[in-house]
């Protein structure tokens, strides 16, 4: 049974994306078990990273050109970073200690300068963190979405794995460095993912338009691409599990452009090929651009975290001049459907590029942080329950 919902009033601060002239927007309403946190009202990141930035044992967030440090979030500058189009160059925060120093420093990429770099942690100095881009020149990967971390070699360190339009390639880091991998420099996509597919023990790659197998050797092997489903543009990440509990994998994806979350259900040919049956989890939300797993409530049973991303297109997409919200998905054995649970509607609390479910507060339990063009949030957890994490 769903528990009661509260309204919660924020102030209003509109971001170069809004209309001046609109009316302002209802507050949201805030799920009886999660409290508000205004992080960053005035932010219009749409993408951030949780991580001890300043090693002093808090979790902070680092969304753009600033880092906040925990407890009572006081802004840090990280340095200047340029809005086109209603955009901020700015597409990933994803902490990592590329430079091997022991301080977490952020990588990120752009659609719109279509690379990867990242912004070295001062550490005890302070001051402007220093951007080092990545490729050349004439070598650049192309628009990206967003990016992701994923351990794509199976060595048990994170990797970055960008979501790029017409390639997928992914970084290492190595020696102090992001060394880049090539997987396929012919296709890419709106949407990417990491999972076993054909259940050999390795996570392949996935996009919209298919998967690509893994090989023995994720570095310097082929990967065999396999045009075997069509998802549209697909947020990110395109998740796979085993939904229906039948022991193969499926496939969960959003919408990113458009209306809805679906779930692709694998099956078997009387031949033996593989089958991929669409099944719709719902449609009256759109522009579902970050999924994320998690055992939000302590159950044993891991939900997808998603929510709506504020003007994706500035509002051209269908459904972008809809309410945003934020909600989690549980499959239910006993209909044979996913759940869906609301953690926040209305307002100006959307789930951006891609939300960041940690436990930011060390209590014991999973929060949920959520960057957006109007604004950077975090729903924390009131009840204190037990919590068993997604394996990434």
């Amino acid at each position: 049974m769903s528990l009661p919902i509260v309204a919660v009033a924020i102030p209003l601060l509109l971001t170069p994306s809004q209309d001046a002239s609109a009316p302002p927007p209802d507050p949201p309403v805030i799920h009886a078990d999660w409290e508000l946190v205004a992080v960053a009202p005035e932010s219009d990141f749409e993408a951030c990273g949780v991580a001890d930035f300043d090693r002093d044992g808090d979790l902070d967030i680092a969304s753009g050109d600033a880092w906040y440090a925990a407890p009572d979030w006081t802004r840090h500058e990280i340095g200047l970073v340029r809005s086109v189009g209603g955009y901020r160059v700015d597409f990933a925060d994803l902490p990592v200690d590329v430079d091997g120093d022991g301080w977490i420093d952020l990588v990120s990429c752009s659609w719109h300068d279509r690379g990867v770099f990242w912004r070295r942690n001062p550490g005890e100095a302070g001051g402007a963190w220093k951007m080092t881009v990545v490729d050349q020149p004439g070598n650049l990967p192309g628009n990206m979405e967003t990016a992701i971390l994923a351990d794509i070699d199976g060595d048990g360190t994170p990797d970055i794995l960008p979501d790029i339009a017409d390639k997928v390639v992914w970084y290492a880091v190595e020696d102090g460095r992001l060394v880049r991998h090539e997987v396929d420099t012919a296709r890419g996509g709106h949407g990417i993912g990491l999972g076993d597919i054909d259940g050999d023990g390795r996570a392949d790659l996935l996009g919209p338009d298919g998967w690509w197998r893994a090989p023995e050797d994720r570095r310097t092997g082929d990967w065999h691409f396999h045009p075997e489903w069509s998802l549209g543009a697909a947020g990110i990440r395109i998740i796979v599990r085993d939904a229906d509990g039948d022991g193969d994998a499926d496939l969960v994806w959003g919408m990113g452009h458009d209306y809805g979350i679906a779930w692709l259900e694998q099956g078997r040919a009387a031949d033996g090929t593989r089958t991929w049956t669409r099944h719709d989890i719902e449609r009256t939300w759109s522009q579902a651009h970050g999924l994320v797993e998690a055992d939000l409530d302590g159950d044993g049973r891991v939900e997808i975290v998603t929510g709506k991303r504020r003007y994706a297109h500035n509002g051209h997409d269908p459904g972008g001049e809809d309410d945003l919200i934020v909600c989690t998905y549980e499959w239910d054995a006993a209909t044979g459907r996913f759940i869906r649970e609301v953690l926040s509607s209305g307002g100006r609390v959307g789930a951006g590029q891609y939300p960041v479910v940690v436990d930011l507060d060390a209590d014991g339990d999973l929060d949920v942080v959520l960057p957006g063009k109007s604004g950077l949030w975090a729903l924390r957890r009131r009840n204190h329950t037990s919590f068993v994490p997604a394996d990434s």
